[in-house]
């Protein structure tokens, strides 16, 4: 079979995100499988992958069909892959007609209009007008344009395919297949025996930035009573000036004695340690950019419970392994901090509910076998 992806922005620093890291990975697998596989990507120099053939294109819009039709003529796939947006599936004509499989792999969230308007409040418009243009796109004519350009849909949370299967008035196939993970680099190194602890310590990981809840989880901690609530933020990337400005909200927040800081990179045997440290690790995304940080995945493996937001694939990922608080409300996730700080079942229960979630997880392999079934169709 031979198949061939979509995906923009194919470079090396962008695999260990989503939706790279999927694409890459299953690509691979297919690969080791006897499969021949290209990507057709807009950039000059993309990212190098053994047995994976790559082609650069100027563009994947719709407005670029000469040379797109060009290049699927000239690779004859049986199984193409494409990432749709309801503004690039309604614009994108290149698909139509198509003699092979069409898969899209619906890795962009689609987000309704209460979600994005919570979002704008707090996120600004310069970060949000990336989603908002897509809710512009009438959905009936989006999800017609859907249906005759696609196959099958395939998602990566169960939240998103509920979404979609309502939109699409389940007139196409979609279909759930999470993200795999290698549970070799994210092990539970010992027991978790932190139930009785007084002392609670919480965990922020990544970019400390509005749009992944950051300054949200520092105003829920001026609102949590309990004093024995402590914050460790690992800013990975940031440096001098972006620590200082982190200090500075906390300094504003009257949290230096409950928030410490930490930029730079971290290596993952580090990374691992710190997620066991945790009582738990806050993930309150305000808007998820690939429908489902992979993080929130890594911790729950780690055995650490992760305390969320009800926004994209976070409820699914999540389960049993903690809890999401309201989407924007800095109330809401300090009354869940303050629940989990004064249960010991609670945390209990989060802890227990980790090794659940991890047994549940599947590896590369076991995802691959899931893609190379809908690609036979």
């Amino acid at each position: 079979m031979r198949v061939v992806f979509c995906i923009y922005n194919f470079v090396d620093e962008k695999l260990p995100l989503q939706p790279w890291l999927t694409i890459h990975k299953v690509a691979e697998g297919l690969v080791k499988k006897g499969h021949e596989v290209h990507v057709v990507t807009d950039v000059m120099n993309p990212a190098k992958i053994t047995g994976i053939t790559s082609h650069a294109v100027s563009s994947l819009r719709g407005s670029n069909k000469v040379e797109m039709r060009s290049m699927l003529e000239k690779l004859q796939p049986d199984a193409l892959v494409f990432l749709p947006t309801p503004l690039n599936i309604a614009t994108t004509s290149w698909l139509d007609g198509l003699n092979c499989r069409c898969v899209g792999f619906a890795s962009y969230p689609f987000y309704n209009a209460s979600e994005l308007i919570t979002a704008l409040k707090i996120i600004g418009w310069a970060e949000a007008k990336q989603y908002i243009r897509h809710l512009l796109v009438p959905r009936l004519y989006w999800a017609r344009k859907m249906q005759r350009r696609i196959q099958v849909l395939v998602t990566q949370s169960n939240t998103t395919a509920s979404r979609l299967a309502e939109m699409l008035k389940n007139k196409l196939p979609v279909l759930c297949i999470p993200p795999g993970i290698d549970l070799n680099d994210w092990p539970v190194l010992e027991a978790k025996n932190k139930a009785q602890a007084k002392d609670i310590q919480l965990l922020y990981l990544g970019s400390a930035i509005s749009i992944r809840g950051f300054y949200l989880a520092l105003d829920a901690l001026t609102q949590v009573a309990n004093k024995n609530v402590r914050l460790k933020v690992l800013a990975r990337g940031a440096h001098d000036e972006a620590i200082e400005e982190i200090n500075n909200a906390i300094s504003i927040r009257g949290l230096n004695e409950r928030v410490v800081v930490r930029g730079g990179w971290i290596e993952r045997a580090e990374l691992v340690r710190e997620i066991h440290r945790a009582d738990a690790v806050l993930q309150p995304f305000v808007l998820v950019p690939s429908e489902l940080p992979v993080t929130a995945m890594e911790v729950i493996a780690c055995g650490t419970p992760v305390i969320g937001s009800n926004i994209d694939g976070l409820p699914s990922t999540i389960g049993a392994a903690g809890t999401v608080a309201k989407q924007g409300c800095s109330a809401a996730l300090a009354e869940v901090i303050e629940d989990f700080a004064k249960d010991p079942e609670l945390r209990e229960k989060w802890q227990t509910g980790c090794e659940y979630q991890r047994n549940e997880m599947l590896d590369w392999d076991e995802v691959t076998d899931k893609w190379e079934t809908i690609l036979r169709g």
